[in-house]
């Protein structure tokens, strides 16, 4: 193939993908998240994660380019929801959850109607630009993705006005109010999010085939690394098993070792993180511990350096 053949694009079917992985994958990060939240109301939450999905799940219907935009929307409303519930337990917690659940759906559903409307915009992008490493984001739309920090930041500085002592029906159109004006502005800045969102999302999908291809050199760097992980553990065990006197300080107290700690330790120590709970005291188990040290050391700067030895021979030549 000479330089001035084009590149064959990939098949519809080998880029379509499918709906379930990233539906999967975004439940469960908005649910890890979700659990994180003291005091959450049960049925709003189940509200949120529904939510999420619709508008997951139609930006994946509509650009179905690469399942990490799908992760990174994920993230990004992830992000939202928290900063969302921290708010409404500073100054909005007396509201009843059905209110705040309409009111955490605003912006989301201003995102989506704002995608709908530009999907042309968006598409014409993605297909102009089939190539993956010629989708780089520039500084202007970078800006304009992240122009509602300020207005957003603002709003945020505006509820700590609200106090105890303001009368519920003030604090229930604050409340309303500030959802609006977040809507607005998302309406407002959701074609460069969502472009920004797919560029990354086909970066973060070159990083990770990057990152396949050094599977097999990473297993074999673990595979050693194991070894000498059981085999300086079976030495703490056979030592202290055989010394008159333990070898080791656990817990603070003078005991002898067992093959799981001695795992522990090893793993610890090969690691060069030394937490301290397990201290070898016995003149001859510590130079065994200095000798795994060294070996650790020796074997991250060796093994990295294989790693990107084998990565680079393999990395196909520049057209």
């Amino acid at each position: 193939m000479n330089a001035t053949t084009p590149r064959p694009v990939p098949s519809r079917r080998r880029r379509k993908r499918t709906l379930v992985t990233p539906i999967v994958l975004t439940v469960g990060l908005l649910a890890l998240i979700s659990l994180t939240i003291q005091g959450a109301d049960p049925g709003l939450m189940l509200a949120l994660l529904g939510a999420v999905v619709v508008v997951v799940g139609a930006c994946h219907l509509l650009f179905p380019g690469s399942r990490f935009f799908t992760i990174g929307l994920a993230n990004f409303v992830g992000i939202y929801a928290i900063i969302f519930e921290f708010f409404v337990e500073a100054h909005f917690s007396q509201l009843p959850p059905g209110l705040l659940g309409l009111g955490f759906v605003l912006p989301l559903a201003a995102f989506l109607a704002g995608v709908v409307i530009r999907r042309e915009g968006i598409r014409a992008i993605v297909q102009a630009r089939p190539d993956g490493n010629a989708r780089r984001r520039d500084l202007r739309r970078f800006g304009r993705a992240f122009g509602w920090v300020v207005p957003l930041g603002l709003v945020g500085v505006a509820t700590f006005l609200l106090t105890p002592e303001t009368p519920q029906p003030v604090v229930r159109d604050a409340f309303f109010a500030a959802m609006g004006f977040i809507a607005f502005i998302v309406l407002l800045v959701s074609y460069d999010v969502v472009v920004l969102l797919l560029e990354t999302g086909l970066l973060f999908e070159e990083f990770f085939e990057q990152v396949a291809g050094l599977a097999e050199p990473a297993f074999a760097f673990f595979t050693f690394y194991s070894l000498l992980v059981i085999v300086f553990a079976a030495l703490y065990t056979v030592v202290d098993r055989f010394s008159p006197v333990s070898q080791f300080m656990i817990g603070g107290a003078p005991q002898k070792i067992g093959f799981a700690e001695s795992l522990y330790f090893s793993v610890v120590t090969l690691s060069t993180v030394g937490y301290g709970d397990i201290v070898p005291v016995g003149s001859f188990i510590r130079l065994v511990v200095a000798a795994e040290v060294i070996v650790g050391m020796l074997l991250l700067l060796f093994g990295f350096n294989a790693i990107f030895s084998y990565s680079s021979s393999r990395r196909p030549p520049d057209r």
